[in-house]
């Protein structure tokens, strides 16, 4: 009876030894896996360093993008108000010269009002008011 209970727990320890290697092979593959896990995590992380050193440079390279069209777009505001204000000018100048070139040409009207006044309307006047004196009217 003593070696039917040896056998008995003998087998009890052989199915527990079995399930301890079982067990233990487990471990090993879970240990093997976990090693492999932790590289990709390392291979990950250096992944998001590069990644977020290259996201930074991104955010420079745009930031100075938006500055350039800012200064582009000042400066397209002076240029169009420096066109307006040249566009004022050359009216004016315009506007001078025209009243420049009306006065260089002759006005027939001006000349006539000016010589019949002077040349012969006046001595017309002085001779009719002698004769009148003289005829005592």
């Amino acid at each position: 009876m003593e070696n039917e209970k040896i056998g008995e727990r003998l087998a009890s320890i052989e199915t527990e030894l079995k399930n301890q290697g079982n067990k233990l092979t487990n471990l090993e593959k879970d240990k093997e896996l976990l090693y492999r896990l932790t590289i990709v995590s390392e291979q990950q992380q250096e992944m998001n360093k590069n990644q977020q050193i290259q996201l930074n440079k991104m955010d420079k390279t745009f930031n100075n993008i938006n500055l350039n069209l800012t200064k582009l777009n000042l400066s397209q505001d002076e240029l169009q108000n420096n066109i307006k204000n040249i566009s004022k000018r050359v009216d004016g100048i315009e506007e001078d010269l025209k009243t420049e070139s009306s006065k260089g040409t002759i006005s027939f009207n001006e000349i006539l009002y000016k010589y019949l006044i002077w040349w012969i309307l006046l001595p017309t006047v002085i001779i009719s008011a002698w004769i009148l004196f003289k005829l005592g009217l």
